[in-house]
């Protein structure tokens, strides 16, 4: 965990996903739902787990580790998708292999619109074929 993370956790100023989601501006609750809708519509085995610091969905394993981030907009999704076997995109796509992060995956997903929630439905059904 980072020093910063770890500093916030002790200090007790850290919030939980749950209360992010509550901060979220109406388009970004929105997105989320919409999101969560998708993700719960890959399969019947597919279930939601409400953490501390994400949302967890999850088939045997995790497949989508989803943060909410109120104060920037944006909705980060951690998928499991081996960052080497694409083009990663500067501001949508990350490689997080070697990078501190809560949930697994180890591809990075911003979302700030609609259009970056589309594009991300082909990493997010590769996770969850491979999950």
């Amino acid at each position: 965990m980072k020093m910063a993370q770890k500093l916030l956790r002790v200090l007790g100023t850290y919030k939980t996903a749950t209360e992010f989601l509550a901060q979220a501006s109406p388009d970004l609750h929105d997105r989320f739902e919409a999101l969560k809708s998708f993700l719960l519509a890959l399969g019947d085995d597919v279930q939601l787990k409400v953490l501390k610091y994400y949302f967890a969905f999850r088939r045997i394993k995790n497949f989508a580790c989803v943060e909410i981030h109120p104060q920037t907009r944006k909705i980060l999704i951690f998928v499991k998708v081996d960052p080497a076997s694409i083009q990663l995109e500067k501001g949508f796509s990350r490689d997080v292999r070697n990078v501190g992060h809560y949930g697994t995956g180890d591809l990075e997903i911003t979302v700030q619109d609609d259009s970056d929630l589309e594009r991300a439905k082909s990493f997010i059904l590769k996770s969850y074929e491979v999950s």
